[in-house]
């Protein structure tokens, strides 16, 4: 499976729309989390909170993650590398439900390991919806964050190419090198043009950085277009919070 980065990765949560009965909805938090793999249990807990009127069936699972050049993020099944406990719930109205995910996968990566949480809600009438049989429901998906992280870890982000259009502006083939991955979220791109002349920009004043999420020995080009950058670069570097 594949989806696009962007909002899935500031937001990290879709939604579909299914001819069910009742009014349905929940929450799921954190929406990033990781498990350190130097504390005693390789584990971390999220929680289901419904805030809707009617009892919600939800299914959990772990899926990969991977992310190309382009940006789209590609998924598969994860199973046998997580136990998810509870992994199916009937979460009833005002309730919240701890759902704890272990890791069971190799004691020591060698770098960090990125996967999502799914929580899916189910297209099951339960309760009065049985009853009723009809109506229109939002059936929600929540996409979250989830690292695995062994000891050791940090980013090393590179420009590997800069290239210029007159028109487009310039694009850079970012690398990370490093080994736990690095979202462009916080900090300071320093831009150097010709005779030596630099200037540092804010990364959360640059649109076309916002959502880059890269993950260890992932690449990722980046369009930035000529408005955002004060002149035609022959460099650009980064300096994370």
């Amino acid at each position: 499976m594949r989806v696009r980065d962007g909002l899935s990765l500031c937001s990290v949560f879709l939604f579909s729309l299914c001819m069910v009965s009742g009014l349905q909805a929940f929450q799921l938090v954190p929406m990033s989390a990781v498990i350190d793999l130097t504390a005693g249990t390789p584990a971390t807990s999220f929680e289901l909170t419904n805030s809707g009127s009617e009892a919600a069936a939800i299914e959990l699972r772990v899926s990969t993650r991977r992310i190309d050049q382009r940006g789209t993020e590609f998924n598969d099944d994860a199973s046998h590398l997580f136990q998810v406990f509870p992994s199916q719930i009937i979460l009833r109205p005002g309730i919240s439900q701890t759902v704890r995910v272990r890791w069971i996968g190799e004691a020591a990566p060698g770098q960090e390991q990125a996967f999502r949480l799914v929580a899916e809600q189910l297209p099951v009438r339960l309760g009065r919806d049985a009853q009723e049989g009809s109506g229109v429901q939002f059936m929600l998906r929540y996409r979250a964050s989830l690292y695995v992280r062994p000891p050791g870890t940090a980013p090393e982000v590179r420009v590997v190419s800069l290239s210029k259009d007159p028109e487009e502006g310039t694009e850079l083939l970012l690398k990370n090198e490093g080994t736990r991955h690095q979202l462009f979220s916080r900090g300071s791109v320093i831009v150097t043009g010709a005779a030596g002349r630099e200037e540092t920009l804010r990364i959360e004043d640059l649109p076309a950085f916002q959502g880059v999420n890269l993950l260890p020995g992932a690449s990722r080009l980046v369009r930035v277009p000529r408005d955002q950058f004060p002149f035609e670069p022959r460099d650009v570097s980064f300096l994370f919070e």
